[in-house]
């Protein structure tokens, strides 16, 4: 007898049964929930809200504000931003397609199977979504870049080779960089605890009738997990509508605009042209926030447990397919870390960025000049105090919304959940657009101006929508009866929690900790416009050596920022697997 029921579409139960507290005690609970509620929905809606005002404002930067129309109009009447939403949903389109099919795979490979080295390759992955996005890009463009690119070079000395085989500049090398930074490491990244949290029984029930291994994976799997699968892709999809350091780089030399590089453009010019860059981010939310009620509405009635006092995690036995399967992975995770990071190392000892033919192109002056200035080492520690406040602070936060707005008797859970994914939906350069309004504009946040303090805050809300979703999605997949069960033998909702919950959803705590520490590590729009020069992080530091043409020292903060993220993940893979689901349950 299986823990789940396949033909059943009825959700599962979200609101507790009637505990044995006092009337005190919930009346102090719903007010606690109430000011969680308000305080989400000002840090959230405010910037929103900001910039729909500063949308209609018509004046130059510093003038009194003057209100119309006519950026609206402007938005409206651009063929430019027709060709650069096309660019946008196609590159977005294209690269989810393939990641989705890749990661959903891998994702199955590394949780539910004997595959060798399973837990190395899960913090590959790791490793790879987590290298900066900008530091990469410009290793493959040293390795891809037309007849400069070092590949390139390489391959033209064969005789049948005529001209450059590969091109990172063109609409192709967009998706290709995006494939091996994010687009399928985030897929592995937040679907192996998941997958991890699924009853062996359904599995070995399908292989029993006859099933073969990639039948299991497409009829059963796939549609028990089709929540959360939606959930990560709806992110993905989101999040790869926003991106523009590799779309800035690659796209320009080729004219290939997006939406978040027209944005970026109206913010960066002199004047900044605020005004349009808010409509174009108002117009952006509009557009996405269909797909967020569908989701909403697709996994509220397609809700399943599937842990529960019956759970088994056995693995699958892949057979003689294990090898030839982990020799891809690993083929493909040298793609994605080792080979980006080589030559993203080898650019810091060059004396000009991508300049090989030179009578002596390596100098370790690039090193000695990063690593002299006192900038570097106080932006070290600013970066590390910042992620690691914003980490502990966002697995304590997202962990209480994902419970409130899955398991608590609260009126506002559903608007809770719906303000959860609105930070997402802005880009971040945009959303640290806001967050610097609101601390000039609301008295009580001026003494935050310029502080580690605002920045943790603008962390925390642009990784809400991902944190809180993926604790949601651990906790769907935990029956009900394992908590009732606690309650009835007289155990606390506090007791409870913290010796049946918390440790079956810690590997997605973990990841969720991991997942802010990383962003606060290599994030740059969000908190651009955040920080002054006593508090520039690391990625601050960076985006200012390359705006200078300092490539090469920049590289030298990438191979640091790199360096952060590998060591964040080992540890918190560490945490994750002493704490996890397969030191609690039994497997059997």
């Amino acid at each position: 007898m299986t823990s789940i029921d396949l033909a059943s579409t009825s959700p599962v139960r979200a609101d507790a049964p009637a505990s044995s507290d006092g009337g005190a005690a919930t009346n102090l609970r719903l007010l606690l929930l109430s000011l969680m509620l308000a305080v989400v929905a000002f840090l959230v809606l405010y910037p929103v809200l900001s910039l729909l005002a500063t949308s209609f404002e018509v004046n130059a930067l510093g003038q009194a504000s003057v209100y119309g129309t006519e950026k609206w109009l402007r938005i409206f009447s651009s063929g430019n931003l027709s060709q650069a939403l096309i660019n946008t949903l196609s590159l977005s389109v294209m690269r989810q397609l393939i990641g989705v099919v890749v990661g959903i795979g891998i994702a199955w490979l590394i949780a539910r199977t004997n595959l060798p080295g399973r837990n190395m390759l899960e913090i590959g992955f790791w490793v790879a979504l987590f290298m900066p996005a900008l530091p990469v890009t410009l290793a493959w463009v040293l390795l891809l870049a037309g007849r400069s690119g070092l590949a390139n070079q390489l391959m033209a000395q064969m005789p049948f080779v005529h001209g450059p085989v590969f091109n990172a500049y063109s609409w192709w090398g967009i998706v290709w960089v995006h494939l091996m930074t994010s687009s399928i490491a985030v897929k592995v990244f937040l679907l192996v605890p998941a997958f991890r949290s699924l009853d062996s029984s359904l599995e070995e029930a399908a292989r029993t009738s006859g099933a073969t291994l990639f039948g299991t994976l497409r009829r059963v799997v796939v549609p028990i997990m089709a929540p959360t699968i939606l959930v990560v892709v709806l992110i993905s999809f989101v999040r790869s509508m926003q991106a523009f350091e590799v779309e800035l780089i690659l796209g320009a030399p080729k004219n290939i605009s997006v939406y978040s590089t027209i944005i970026f453009s109206a913010m960066t010019r002199e004047p900044p042209d605020q005004g349009l860059a808010s409509a174009l981010s108002i117009v952006f939310l509009i557009s996405i926030v269909p797909f967020v009620i569908l989701q909403q509405w697709y996994s509220h009635r397609h809700r399943y447990a599937s842990i529960s006092g019956k759970f088994r995690n056995r693995t699958l036995d892949l057979g003689r397919l294990r090898w030839p399967l982990f020799a891809l992975i690993v083929l493909l995770l040298t793609m994605m870390t080792l080979l980006p990071f080589t030559f993203l190392l080898m650019a810091t000892f060059m004396k000009m960025f991508g300049v090989f033919k030179m009578a002596s192109p390596w100098t370790l002056d690039n090193w000695n000049g990063a690593l002299s200035q006192g900038d570097v080492l106080r932006s070290l520690f600013n970066t590390l105090t910042l992620a690691v406040t914003a980490a502990l602070a966002g697995m304590v936060a997202f962990t209480t919304i994902a419970i409130a707005t899955l398991r608590a008797k609260f009126f506002g859970r559903r608007i809770l959940d719906f303000l959860t994914w609105l930070p997402t939906l802005i880009p971040g350069l945009v959303l640290s657009l806001g967050f610097l309004q609101m601390v000039t504009a609301v008295p009580i946040f001026h003494p935050l101006y310029g502080s580690l303090a605002v920045m943790v805050l603008a962390i925390l809300i642009g990784t809400m929508t991902i944190g809180t979703q993926v604790l949601r999605g651990a906790l769907v997949q935990i029956g009900r009866e394992l908590e009732e069960a606690a309650w009835a033998h007289g155990a606390s909702r506090l007791y409870t929690f913290r010796r049946i919950v918390l440790p079956l959803i810690a590997p997605s705590v973990a990841v969720v900790g991991l997942e802010i520490f990383a962003t606060a590590n290599s994030a740059v729009g969000i908190i651009v416009l955040l920080g002054t020069g006593a508090t520039q992080p690391l990625a601050t530091l960076q985006l200012t050596l390359l705006d200078s043409g300092r490539f090469e020292q920049a590289a030298v903060i990438g191979v640091v920022i790199m360096t952060l993220t590998i060591a964040s993940a080992l540890l918190a893979r560490t945490i994750g697997h002493r704490a996890g689901i397969g030191r609690r349950v039994a497997t059997g």
